[in-house]
């Protein structure tokens, strides 16, 4: 039976594990997790005062969570405040380069620093990836964590937290529903490229692999944009 197309792979990026946790506060996460869920569109301000009210905290933590939020990229200064970062496609196509870059390299590590739990949680989500098939936004959510899951075998602390903060801008910059991946297969081979560049240990493998399956992602974004069919994959 032929394999359905999945939904793009770019969903919310998860916190990560609590030893790369960059910060602490309850409080930040639950904000950071309602702007990445649309609570907020791009460009609506974000007033201190009333969202101290709305989540029942007094104003020193609220302005801690703000400026953490903005540090990452996710808000930016306002005139009575803070607003949601709002970009255009050009930033949306700097932003997919830079984590290209930095993904690549965290496959390359990998490859060399991965251990065998780390092999198996990827194998694991690379069949969960596949039996999702296209089951909206499980099979978003399942292609994402393999990519978390990479990243984390880079066992390089710095590159995850950008590549969470990158994946993070890139999310509140789409909008709408997500747009068709460009179909199960490839992304399959692609995947298991990596995969089988890492259990080699060849790291040059691992790089090339990770990149080539990042730019045909990035030319789903740029044909998307430039054919205004909606939102980014």
């Amino acid at each position: 039976m032929p394999r359905r197309t999945p939904s793009a792979p770019d969903p919310e990026p998860a916190a990560p594990p609590a030893e790369q946790v960059p910060y602490g506060s309850e409080l930040y996460w639950r904000v950071r997790r309602d702007v990445m869920d649309g609570r907020f569109p791009p460009g609506s301000p974000l007033l201190e005062t009333t969202l101290s009210s709305d989540y029942g905290v007094s104003r020193t933590p609220m302005r801690e969570a703000l400026g953490l939020l903005e540090h990452d990229g996710l808000l930016e200064r306002a005139p009575r405040g803070f607003r949601v970062r709002s970009g255009t496609a050009e930033d949306v196509v700097e932003i997919y380069e830079a984590r290209i870059a930095l993904e690549s390299e965290a496959a390359a590590s990998a490859a060399l620093r991965a251990t065998e739990l780390d092999l198996a949680r990827l194998r694991h989500q690379h069949e969960v990836i596949l039996a999702a098939g296209d089951e909206g936004s499980a099979a978003r959510t399942a292609s994402f964590r393999f990519h978390e899951l990479l990243w984390q075998a880079a066992h390089n602390a710095t590159i995850t937290d950008l590549l969470v903060k990158l994946t993070a801008r890139l999310r509140i910059y789409d909008s709408g529903p997500p747009s068709p991946f460009g179909g199960v297969d490839p992304l399959q081979e692609e995947h298991q490229l990596i995969l089988g560049a890492l259990h080699d240990h060849a790291p040059d493998r691992a790089r090339d692999a990770a990149r080539a399956h990042l730019r045909r992602s990035l030319e789903q974004r740029i044909n998307t944009l430039v054919g205004d069919d909606g939102p980014p994959p």
